[in-house]
């Protein structure tokens, strides 16, 4: 007899601590399958390690401001 496989996480229901909108959030999900991993990657240097997940609206802008302060430190240079 073979053990049960582990149960996957499901996507859970969050709250943008930005806006305050309610969204889904597959972080906790096995194999990891959120919307966010569409997006490109934010730079670490604005990742909060303790932050909470944002909505898709805020996150967007989020990298949108991200990939612009890199843009503009690399023309600095």
């Amino acid at each position: 007899m073979t053990a049960p496989a582990s149960p996957a996480h499901a996507v859970k229901s969050a709250r943008c601590p930005r806006c305050g909108r309610a969204f889904d959030c597959g972080r906790q999900t096995e194999p990891f399958d959120c919307w966010c991993k569409t997006l490109p990657a934010m730079p670490a240097s604005q990742l909060d390690p303790r932050g909470r997940c944002l909505c898709p609206e805020c996150l967007a802008t989020a990298v949108a401001a991200g990939a612009a302060a890199t843009q503009d430190a690399g023309k600095k240079r």
